[in-house]
């Protein structure tokens, strides 16, 4: 059977032979194909996707020239396409033992460490990849994301910044910059690298998402609305959309709408903790205390040392005045998380509602060492001690909270009464005054609030002129309302009062700077 199957084999080379073009032919006869010709055929396979005849040609290219750092390098990039991730590695290692400055080579390696965990050693590769060739855009991205991933965030800006530089146009690194920046702290350029992102591509739901997320941070809640219903209109499946929408939705006054939404969210993911602790906020301020405390015992249950819920549960009964039992739940709450300092601050206050005041002023006390620059507690420690008698230790506490918080009325009057007793007449005059002011100035501010969303419904059934009035009015009230001056300069833009329209977009800039001035498309 042998010989029989070996002729077979033979006739059927032969005949191959006899119809092969010239060129066939001569290789045939011949010595076997050059490595440059293995190469050639290895790029041209991998460009096809014929991944299977590119390994066997790229094996032979290697094996033919071990020391050729090409034929490694594009057996390293079969085999990763292949996913065969070990022989990826091995490939790309020897077309660097090969050629050490072969700066590809380096951040494909770091890439494929990278898929098989190898974090720290993938970083080592890229970094190496990005000083052999600081233009290798693929390094600079893989590096600064990678380090995103490991939260380097310092280490990541450098990197994500010359990717940007070299490729303007690349939206999942101007991603990555944006996402690096607002870890950092750097709100309004985090903003601006994330409406780019999504500008150059508005499919990166993503990118949505972190962009509402950092506007809901600035305040512009309904900014943030805007980018997060998008983000679960593209990608419906996210949890972090669905859950950063519902608490924009409840943070906007929306309440039954981020209710419903948080409610359908657990009911897909039961397992996903912070939507049950946002429907727990969100119904406590709907006043649904009761099923606040249901939901955040139902949390609860699901994780015991989940501090923040623990906290949340003990606002609510507090709310509900079962003092005892919040009581219970803040305690858990200031043991589970050392850093929270709203925890021993509300749990000072019900000690201090309960009349415990020399334990209220340890829990004000710890509340300050966890956030030293909390006005809140400076306050109620000067409180306490107001009501206690020390009223040079009570005008101290009371200063530094208006140091820290110069608009609270409430500060300044507590300020001015201590003031008082201690015979301290024109000073105590004086806060007392800018109490009254300041308590002025929030009822203006209410007023103008209400102005303007009276301003947006008359611009909305097209009456132009009773919007502007009530715009105008808004300012008059409270010249700080950076919505009155945008709605104003909408509506001016309108009737074609482009001057003046400019000037309060810059007004309203200057106030918010994450508002952004639309297209006139009247132009």
């Amino acid at each position: 059977m042998r010989p029989r199957d070996g002729w077979r084999a033979t006739a059927v080379v032969s005949l191959l032979l006899c119809f092969a073009t010239p060129a066939l032919t001569a290789q045939r006869a011949g010595a076997a194909p050059s490595a440059a010709a293995l190469l050639r055929q290895t790029r041209a396979d991998l460009e096809s996707g014929n991944l299977e005849r590119a390994r066997t040609s790229a094996e032979a290219a290697a094996a033919q020239n071990p020391k050729s750092s090409e034929a490694q390098y594009l057996l390293g990039l079969v085999c990763e396409r292949q996913n065969d991730l070990t022989s990826a590695a091995t490939a790309y290692a020897s077309a660097i033992q090969v050629a050490p400055s072969l700066a590809q080579a380096h951040d494909r390696l770091g890439f494929v460490l990278g898929k098989q965990g190898r974090t720290a050693e993938a970083i080592g590769q890229f970094a190496e990849a990005a000083r052999l060739d600081p233009r290798l855009f693929d390094a600079q991205y893989h590096l600064g994301a990678t380090r995103w991933w490991t939260r380097d965030l310092a280490g990541a800006l450098p990197a994500l910044t010359a990717a940007v530089a070299l490729q303007p146009g690349h939206a999942e690194a101007r991603y990555y910059l944006g996402i690096t920046l607002e870890g950092l702290g750097r709100l309004e350029p985090a903003i601006a690298e994330l409406r780019t992102a999504v500008r150059l591509n508005p499919t990166l739901a993503i990118a949505r998402t972190r962009l509402g997320m950092a506007l809901q941070t600035l305040g512009d809640q309904d900014g943030a609305i805007e980018q997060l219903q998008e983000a679960v209109r593209l990608d419906g499946s996210s949890a972090d959309a669905r859950n950063s929408l519902g608490l924009a939705l409840s943070q906007k006054g929306r309440g039954d709408e981020a209710v419903e939404m948080l409610r359908a969210l657990i009911a897909a993911r039961p397992d996903y903790l912070p939507a049950r602790l946002n429907l727990g906020t969100a119904l406590m301020q709907k006043g649904q205390l009761a099923d606040a405390v249901v939901e955040l015992r139902a949390l609860l249950a699901l994780d015991s040392h989940h501090a923040e819920a623990a906290y949340n549960l003990g606002l609510a009964l507090k709310q509900q005045d079962d003092f005892a039992a919040a009581e219970t739940e803040l305690r858990k709450a200031v043991a589970l998380d050392p850093t929270l300092p709203d925890a021993p601050f509300t749990l000072g206050v019900v000690l201090w509602q309960t009349g415990r005041p020399d334990e209220a002023l340890q829990q004000f006390r710890e509340a300050l060492a966890r956030k030293p620059d909390y006005p809140d507690a400076l306050y109620m420690i000067g409180t306490v001690l107001k009501q206690q008698g020390a009223l040079p230790d009570a005008v101290t506490h009371f200063k530094q909270a208006i140091a820290l918080r110069p608009q609270s009325a409430e500060s300044h009057r507590s300020l001015g009464q201590a003031l008082g007793q201690i015979g301290d007449k024109a000073a105590a005059a004086a806060e007392l005054a800018e109490a009254d002011r300041l308590d002025r100035r929030t009822a203006d501010a209410q007023a103008s609030t209400f102005a303007v969303s009276v301003g947006v419904q008359k611009l909305k059934a097209n009456d132009t002129a009773g919007a502007i009035a009530q715009f105008r009015d808004a300012i008059r009230l409270a010249a700080d309302n950076p919505q009155a001056h945008y709605q104003l300069a909408l509506a001016l833009r309108r009737i074609g009062e482009r001057a003046e329209a400019q000037a309060h977009f810059d007004e309203a800039r200057r106030l918010a700077p994450y508002l952004t001035v639309p297209d006139d498309d009247r132009r």
